[in-house]
């Protein structure tokens, strides 16, 4: 149940500081912390299991006070640790997310599947998502510039502690998850 509630209080903080961030004049910094909160809801919605929901949101909120606080900007080594937090957590978010609209059919073949491929299919979400980001992350440099630290180097930096982290939390899950007990579901 506390980890639960971690969810619900990064969602306070994201929305709080949406109205600080908003009051103050920064309504592309409100907007960013507003979509913390809608993904925050949505993954409550996933029924993702109670530590890896935790870490992620916890890790959202941390990574969108990092961006519009340019927190990044004096802690360089601290986006490498965002990054490996949030694509880890984020990959079993995504995977419980693509089952969850997948059918029940796609829910028990994975409840199925050796935990070497759970891992793999983990790891291989959480790729897709830390791409996906790289991607937010250059057009949010496009439209508001300097507010991002990109380029190649940081790009491929952020993608290889993002598939380290996925494959870590996909052998977490793996190891965690009870061979043949339904994945995704409402169950």
């Amino acid at each position: 149940m506390v980890a639960r509630n971690v969810t619900w209080l990064a969602v306070l903080v994201l929305a709080c500081s949406a109205v600080v961030v908003g009051a103050l004049g920064e309504e592309f910094s409100a907007v960013r912390f507003v979509s913390g909160v809608a993904l925050l809801v949505v993954v409550t919605r996933l029924r993702v299991p109670a530590p890896f929901e935790a870490v992620f949101s916890v890790a959202v909120t941390v990574a969108f006070w990092c961006d519009v606080g340019r927190w990044y900007h004096r802690v360089p080594e601290l986006d490498s640790v965002v990054h490996f937090l949030l694509t880890g957590a984020g990959s079993v978010v995504a995977l419980f997310a693509l089952l969850r609209g997948a059918g029940p059919e796609l829910r028990q073949a994975a409840a199925n599947t050796p935990r070497w491929t759970l891992t793999l299919l983990v790891g291989m979400a959480g790729t897709s998502a830390a791409t996906l980001w790289e991607l937010y992350e250059w057009v949010a440099e496009q439209v508001s510039p300097e507010t991002m630290r990109v380029g190649y180097g940081d790009t491929v930096a952020d993608l290889a502690v993002g598939v380290t982290g996925s494959l870590l939390a996909g052998a977490l899950f793996a190891g965690a998850s009870r061979p043949g007990a339904p994945i995704g579901s409402d169950a």
